[in-house]
């Protein structure tokens, strides 16, 4: 056979099967392929293995209740219990909504992340109630005499004015600080033996940490005979 049949005839078989090839993908008939298979092996991710301690996996019974601020002043404090312990601040007589682990303890702070003096402990009595910062004015010290009186600034300069006050009864102070213009005046009215400081910026701070300032002699102590009288603060 010369080779121009040969190729001729070559030819003709290709193109039949290439006809047959067709008309089974016409019909849906799925071509068969052959693969050599393999397995991939991918590396595990080494994940470490946390200890969190026993004391953090023993549930802790909470509490929730309502903080009143009633210093009469704005202050800075510092609450500390079973993983918990966060600085912050109230307004006066501002109460707000809290939930804290039972054993909590509530502290004065000056600057929130250090504990100043100690104030209560919060216990599962506490639940549902409303908890004061500061111990309410025994019945007996409640109905005290009022009186009035007036601070004059006796200056031709405008003074800054830290009033500190302790209340008969009270265990916190009250602190009001203002600006009085030259010669000017401003009127307070506070029971009977409550206990007067016109503080420096080194007792404002010492007062502000939550401390005390009582145990030195007052600018004046409130008595019935002071009533509507004019003191004046320049020195």
């Amino acid at each position: 056979m010369s080779t121009r049949i040969k190729f001729f005839v070559i030819t003709i078989v290709a193109v039949l099967f290439a006809t047959a090839a067709m008309a089974q993908a016409t019909k849906g008939e799925p071509a068969t392929a052959t693969a050599q298979s393999f397995t991939a092996n991918v590396p595990r991710a080494n994940v470490p293995k946390f200890d969190y301690g026993t004391a953090d996996r023993v549930a802790v019974d909470r509490v929730s209740f309502s903080l009143h601020n009633s210093l009469g002043y704005h202050c800075m404090f510092r609450a500390e219990g079973p993983s918990m312990a966060y600085g912050f601040t109230m307004n006066r007589n501002e109460t707000t909504a809290k939930n804290w682990p039972v054993g909590s303890k509530l502290y004065f702070s000056k600057d929130g992340e250090n504990n100043g003096q100690y104030i209560l402990t919060i216990s599962a009595g506490d639940a549902g109630k409303t908890v004061n910062t500061e111990t309410p004015v025994p019945a007996n010290l409640a109905n005290l005499p009022m009186v009035s009186f007036k601070l004059r600034n006796n200056s031709l300069l405008p003074k800054k004015v830290a009033f500190v006050t302790y209340e008969p009864g009270q265990t916190g102070n009250g602190t009001n600080i203002f600006m009085m213009g030259p010669y000017g005046t401003s009127r307070r009215r506070l029971p009977v033996g409550t206990k007067v400081y016109l503080a420096n910026s080194e007792q404002v701070d010492v007062v502000m940490a939550g401390k005390r300032l009582d145990s030195g002699k007052p600018f004046l102590t409130v008595t019935k005979e002071i009533d509507g009288k004019t003191f004046n603060i320049a020195e």
